[in-house]
């Protein structure tokens, strides 16, 4: 109602301004419009639309939906296009996963999930205007995160193609002199999944753990404590990778593979804070898994590097 009383104010007052006959103008002077709201500011009142505020949302119930069902938490704020978008393209994948038994889609369909919870997070925090936060969270859009790993201007920072080879150097390391004894087949996790698989990856797990769950413990916490503890649960969520180990070689996880990949979280986290953005980290994440998986694809000849019955081992 507001909004309609603005617009007609504004439109008497065009109608008034543009009379030529003195008659009408006279009128117009003498008439007190019987239809004004004396709550309206003035501005209101001499032809300027207002900006109505948006209703501010809890962001952790727009996050929690998020959790729940993609794109719930973007219902919850109003913007059902991206709702539609994040809903429709992870039904479609799950459903063609139940036709296909394809682990490219459900691996997919899984990473989609993981970035609607951070876009639910970045858009209730753009839809309160940013008010009441105090950390500056990374923005990325989705096509700025799946273009990112091919992009010069990432790619040529030296910490993104330094740390990528570092990364695998350090893989190659832990997984030489710690698995040794352990036959290919067994070793490669990534043997059976498509190296193009490894993009949704890079981009889903970017988006939750330092996009998502960095930023908000850095509100709670602070940016180190924040890093430190997403490094740490990123690392947690990596345990069940060793599940279809032997005693022996799950021991050799626990205490070398882990530790690297809590560690590398802890870089690209690093990464995150210094840009405010995910393209790094995500670029990082994605071409070292991708290379993993390519080598798995491969199998003995691309993977071995130097041992008998050796290949490069687990990714993150």
């Amino acid at each position: 109602m507001k909004f309609l009383i603005a617009i007609l104010s504004a439109s008497s007052l065009v109608f008034a301004d543009t009379s030529d006959e003195p008659v009408v103008e006279q009128v117009t002077m003498l008439e007190q419009p019987t239809f004004t709201n004396p709550t309206l500011p003035e501005t209101q009142l001499t032809g300027t639309i207002p900006v109505l505020p948006k209703h501010q949302r809890s962001s952790f119930l727009t996050v929690g939906l998020s959790f729940l069902v993609p794109g719930l938490g973007h219902v919850y704020l109003g913007d059902l296009k991206t709702a539609a978008s994040l809903f429709g393209s992870t039904s479609a994948l799950i459903g063609t996963n139940a036709f296909t038994h394809d682990a490219v889609s459900i691996i997919t369909a899984s990473n989609m999930w993981s970035y609607g919870i951070f876009a639910a997070y970045r858009d209730v925090r753009i839809n309160n205007g940013q008010s009441g936060y105090t950390y500056r969270m990374p923005m990325d859009s989705l096509s700025d995160l799946t273009t990112a790993p091919f992009r010069w201007s990432v790619m040529k920072k030296p910490e993104v193609w330094g740390g990528l080879l570092g990364a695998l150097t350090l893989g190659t390391a832990v997984s030489y002199f710690a698995f040794t004894d352990m036959h290919i087949n067994s070793c490669s996790v990534s043997s059976n999944i498509f190296p193009l698989a490894a993009f949704s990856v890079g981009v889903g797990e970017e988006s939750f753990f330092r996009g998502y769950l960095q930023s908000y413990l850095a509100e709670r916490l602070n940016p180190t404590g924040a890093i430190v503890l997403s490094s740490l649960v990123f690392g947690a969520v990596h345990i069940p990778n060793a599940q279809g180990l032997d005693e022996k070689d799950r021991w050799r996880y626990y205490s070398f593979s882990l530790p690297l990949i809590t560690s590398l979280g802890g870089y690209m986290g690093w990464l995150t804070h210094k840009n405010r953005s995910l393209k790094s980290s995500v670029a990082l994440h994605a071409w070292y898994d991708f290379t993993l998986f390519l080598a798995g694809t491969l199998a003995a000849p691309t993977a071995v590097v130097g041992k008998p019955q050796f290949a490069y081992s687990f990714e993150f």
